[in-house]
């Protein structure tokens, strides 16, 4: 009896060392046996929107979840979406821990699950003619709108800054945008979206889906995060974005039409990046994704300054078209960056352009916008480390320049440029680098003055 006895109190004892230990590193005694048990696993999960149901026990395709956002999720588990499925909300990630992330992927067959952050406003019913080719919706919305699609990506509107400069087809107003941040996203009272057309909207196109400022991003997530095989779409603000993220990775996914969200209405700049990483970020590998109509840039680090420095962070074999501001986005001082094995087509395309004349409004206007790779922000003699541009293909910036740097030259030493194909046949410039700007006719001196992209060459990609 007295071993007995001896054993609960060793065993109650140990109970107790955990929970005071767990609560010095602010973790939850479930998080702190997980970190430390050998060989976890995990469970995998599937979620199946359309006819999934809550009283199943989740772990088979047969019997998916309905929904996921009340799950306990814990490190090594997979959380699998059915292929097809159209969500219009957020991806909700928990945290994964230290060799144990949390994965969330697809199953099934036919197209990547999608996230949306826009509403259908394509009902005929809902647009009432005011006059002549402008027409008003009628409805409220939940959030600032941010950008109109048609057809499913086939096109976009273009904003223009008050109802009386609504003049050709496809051009829209909406009342409520006022600067940035200003009331967060929440749409301020009686706001109204006019659109210009010949005949009601609802009609003249297949469907429209308007994009709201919503949550800020369609997924974020800080730590020991995987996100494969999964679409973002018609985010007002931002695709991905996470202050101080650290060991994620974001594979084989898709970012379309993100941004659009107004950022200063005076000076006529909205904003809005694919994936963005603020105030530092570590260990973090973006790869094999397709980034296609963002409004400023397709990846991007920044909001960090020198405090906190972006170091380890891959971004490798992505394909990147019509980024209204950037690819690439190098934004302020870092280390081991690594951007190789990506297509770059059309920079500065899409619908950041909105139809008008460039160079398009911007922070630093009139300088040209609609880079590959766009290196600023960075004070003379912070940056930390090595930043990699190798192995991509820069195909076509016809606004900007497939590099343009506007940073201390002594820092630029720190970039290193190689096996890069270039291809340019529009606009003047190849390069903007060492404080001076080339045609793809000078690469020759390019490569001399600034002895970077040696082993790169010009030639028509395939």
């Amino acid at each position: 009896m007295r071993v007995g006895i001896q054993c609960i109190a060793l065993f109650v004892m140990f109970q107790n060392a955990q929970l005071l230990f767990a609560q010095s590193r602010n973790l939850s005694v479930e998080t702190y046996r997980l970190k430390t048990s050998k060989g976890s696993k995990g469970k995998t999960y599937f979620i199946d929107p359309a006819v999934g149901n809550d009283a199943n026990n989740g772990l088979t395709p047969l019997t998916p979840f309905k929904t996921y956002t009340k799950c306990e999720f814990a490190g090594g588990d997979k959380v699998l979406f059915k292929r097809g499925s159209v969500i219009r909300e957020m991806l909700h990630t928990r945290d994964g821990i230290k060799g144990a992330p949390i994965t969330y992927g697809a199953y099934g067959e036919g197209e990547k699950p999608a996230f949306l952050g826009s509403v259908p406003v394509g009902n005929p019913e809902k647009w009432i003619e005011e006059r002549p080719q402008i027409w008003r919706h009628v409805g409220e919305f939940t959030s600032k709108v941010c950008n109109l699609v048609f057809n499913g990506g086939e096109s976009c509107g273009n904003l223009r800054w008050d109802i009386a400069a609504l003049k050709q087809p496809g051009e829209w107003y909406y009342t409520g945008n006022s600067t940035g941040d200003n009331g967060g996203g929440e749409a301020p009272p009686n706001s109204k979206l006019y659109f210009c057309s010949p005949n009601n909207p609802g009609m003249a196109y297949r469907d429209i889906e308007c994009v709201l400022w919503g949550e800020r991003k369609l997924v974020g997530g800080k730590g020991n995060i995987i996100l494969e095989n999964l679409s973002f779409r018609n985010s007002g603000v931002h695709g991905y974005q996470e202050f101080h993220p650290h060991d994620i990775v974001i594979r084989a996914c898709e970012f379309r039409f993100i941004g659009g969200a107004v950022w200063d209405s005076k000076r006529h700049i909205r904003f809005g990046n694919a994936v963005e990483l603020w105030d530092g970020a570590s260990n973090v590998t973006i790869e094999q994704c397709v980034f296609d109509n963002i409004y400023d840039s397709g990846v991007t680090h920044q909001g960090g300054g020198t405090r906190n420095i972006p170091e380890k962070l891959f971004f490798r074999n992505n394909r990147f078209s019509n980024c209204g501001m950037a690819a690439y986005e190098c934004r302020e001082p870092s280390q081991e960056v690594y951007f190789e094995g990506n297509t770059c087509i059309n920079a500065g395309g899409g619908f950041s352009m909105q139809g008008l004349l460039p160079p398009r409004q911007s922070e630093i206007y009139p300088q040209p916008m609609g880079h590959h790779v766009f290196i600023w922000r960075i004070d003379p003699g912070t940056q930390a480390g090595h930043v990699y541009i190798r192995n991509n293909t820069f195909n076509e910036a016809p606004f900007g320049a497939a590099i343009y740097s506007i940073i201390d030259p002594v820092d630029e030493q720190k970039f290193v440029l190689d096996h890069n194909c270039y291809w340019q046949t529009t606009g003047e410039m190849l390069v903007h680098f060492g404080g001076e700007s080339y045609k793809p006719s000078e690469f020759d001196r390019y490569q001399k003055d600034c002895k970077q992209d040696r082993q790169s060459k010009i030639e028509k990609p395939h």
